[in-house]
């Protein structure tokens, strides 16, 4: 027995760390670790919560909820879990967001997610929040803060502003001590929107206690913050505060014009038109507001009590036909039934049996055969290869091995020039293989590539890329060849794709033009038109021949056997291209030399 344990033990520890280092990593993963179609779903999820309407989002979410869960992604399913609750909420949903907050209760604790348990417990708050039970809110809210310590400032924020806002009227002492925690946390993690917020909610707090000394210096926090034009700013209570500033500074009539407003919603705007009556003294206006404001809680109660009636007598409809439906059933219908179930199950054992025989007959042949053209495929490849390569290499070494034996030999003396003049030629020769073996290496490359990921493009300033590629070959032309740049866009034109596979094509391309063309010039021109834009590379050179025309992007096709490469230049920049959601195609109308078209969507 000690033997056993002392051999497997390691074994077993080694699993159990796995395991564990595994969970904690797919607990860990958070928005901005999304990438591809993680990426995507997690987009889709935000816009329907903003943006969605209860019938779109809710099935959406709980199918993408599912396949967190599957992946393992706990931390982001536990948040949207809770987004979901909040989502109720915004609709009025209280009862809906109730069995959400006792779902996501139940699961944490299944899971034993301690660090997460301030999910739930935050929910809870902010469900008896909305129901207007500050007691239970406060008490859930607290201990929130308590279970979430230091481990999500966003949330802590958020909750000491919830807080705040709930106790603004009652207790301002302790609704600004909240803020001021607010602020503290916000200053700590450069949060602009939480820290604008809570400043803003400070002089709203201010305003309603009546404090115009401390509110005019928020105020003017306030507004030099604003000035800063900084991204995530809050403007939730800008009209609040400006109402306030003018109230405070003896322009009430004003005050109630900007109030009464109704091109922007105000936050508490009932309230704020009781405090400026009341400063104003005026009884009669103070009542109506009141008023208002009670008919305006009504209607609001209204609706939620009726979003959750309607809820809660749906649930129990389905509860009861459930309840009828398995009273009515009698043992002969369940024996009718299992006689059913048992030949079609027996029926399905053997239809499925043929079936499975048949799909792997099929699989295996259809295998057999794209095995086959595959071998034939590879042969061919392989024969062109050899060929090809065995020519383009054994030249340039050859002439790397003779002039390298001329240098090495005691009979031969070369002047300084005749040995610089050899010295350019092993050079060139050397080249010219690397250059073959690095136009293999990339033809392998984009073979195995597909379709580039939007994570992986950028905007591209489309002339400044031109440029930089002919600017890459100037000097490498024949002499009596002008190198030529033309657009019909501005130089802040971008496209956004992914700019290393893009010039990679285009060096392609230019390259093939400076092989083919002696005199004349080779032009890069930038075009754009309608949703598409194009790289248009046409040169002066000897054209191609038409019954080469369709055969030119195939691999290790040459059309000139004394030129130097393999064959591979085109149907690589092909390749590159299809990559991006774009083409290249032959200009068969030009017939000054040869014209080569790159279109790409713009997006």
């Amino acid at each position: 027995m000690y033997r056993f344990i002392r051999h497997y033990l390691p074994f077993v520890l080694s699993v159990v760390l796995l395991m564990v280092s595994t969970e904690a990593f797919c607990d860990d993963v958070g928005p901005d670790d999304l990438v591809g179609e993680d990426r995507v779903e997690f987009d889709r999820f935000r816009h329907l919560f903003q943006y969605g309407t209860p019938d779109e989002f809710f099935p959406f979410a709980r199918e993408y909820e599912k396949s967190l869960r599957d992946k393992g992604y706990m931390m982001l399913y536990y948040k949207l879990l809770n987004n979901e609750g909040f989502f109720s909420l915004r609709h009025n949903m209280v009862f809906r967001a109730m069995k959400i907050a006792e779902r996501l209760e139940g699961e944490l604790r299944s899971d034993q997610a301690n660090r997460f348990y301030y999910l739930a417990t935050g929910l809870f708050g902010d469900i008896y929040y909305s129901s207007h039970d500050r007691i239970k809110a406060e008490r859930y809210f607290t201990q929130a803060l308590e279970e979430v310590g230091d481990g999500d400032p966003k949330f802590t924020m958020r909750t000491y502003n919830s807080l705040a806002e709930m106790f603004c009227l009652k207790d301002s002492r302790k609704s600004l001590e909240w803020l001021q925690k607010a602020r503290r946390i916000a200053l700590d993690t450069d949060n602009t929107e939480y820290y604008s917020l809570s400043l803003a909610m400070t002089g709203y707090v201010y305003f309603m206690a009546g404090n115009r000394k401390e509110f005019y210096h928020v105020f003017d926090e306030y507004q030099q913050l604003r000035d800063e034009d900084k991204p995530g700013f809050s403007h939730r209570y800008d009209k609040i505060l400006e109402v306030a500033k003018l109230a405070f500074d003896g322009n009430p009539q004003e005050a109630h014009l900007v109030l009464g407003d109704q091109r922007t919603t105000y936050v508490d705007s009932a309230l704020v038109a009781i405090c400026l009556y009341e400063m104003e003294r005026d009884i009669d206006g103070g009542f109506e507001a009141i008023k208002h404001h009670h008919l305006e809680m009504d209607s609001i109660y209204g609706l939620k009590q009726s979003a959750n009636f309607d809820q809660m007598a749906a649930e129990s409809a389905i509860t009861r036909s459930r309840e009828e439906a398995n009273m009515n059933r009698s043992l002969a219908d369940k024996l009718m039934k299992w006689i059913i179930g048992l030949v079609i199950a027996f029926l399905i054992i053997y239809i499925m049996g043929r079936r499975r025989l048949w799909l792997k007959i099929r699989d295996r042949n259809r295998d057999l055969k794209a095995a086959l053209a595959k071998a034939e495929e590879s042969d061919l490849m392989k024969t062109a290869f050899i060929r090809t390569m065995s020519h383009e290499i054994r030249t340039p070494l050859n002439a790397v091995a003779g002039f390298s034996e001329v240098l090495c030999s005691s009979e031969f003396q070369a002047s300084a020039e005749e040995k610089k003049d050899i010295q350019k030629r092993i050079s060139s020769n050397v080249s010219q293989i690397v250059s073959i073996v690095n136009e293999v290496l990339e033809l392998s490359k984009s073979e195995s590539e597909g379709q580039v990921a939007e994570a992986d493009k950028s905007n591209v300033a489309c002339n400044e890329l031109a440029r930089t590629v002919l600017s890459d070959f100037k000097g490498r032309q024949y002499t009596g060849v002008e190198m030529r740049f033309a657009t019909n866009v501005g130089d802040d034109f971008q496209l956004r794709t992914n700019v290393y596979r893009l010039k990679s094509a285009l060096s392609h391309l230019v390259d093939n033009a400076i092989k083919f063309t002696e005199s004349g010039h080779i032009e890069l021109r930038c075009h754009s038109e309608g949703d598409q834009f194009q790289f248009i590379v046409s040169d002066t050179g000897v054209g191609i021949k038409e019954e080469d025309r369709e055969r030119i992007f195939e691999t290790f096709l040459k059309v000139d056997d004394f030129k130097s490469g393999v064959g591979l230049g085109l149907p690589i920049c092909r390749r590159l291209l299809h990559s991006l959601g774009g083409e290249v195609l032959l200009d068969a109308s030009y017939s000054s030399g040869a014209r080569f078209i790159i279109t790409l969507p713009v997006t």
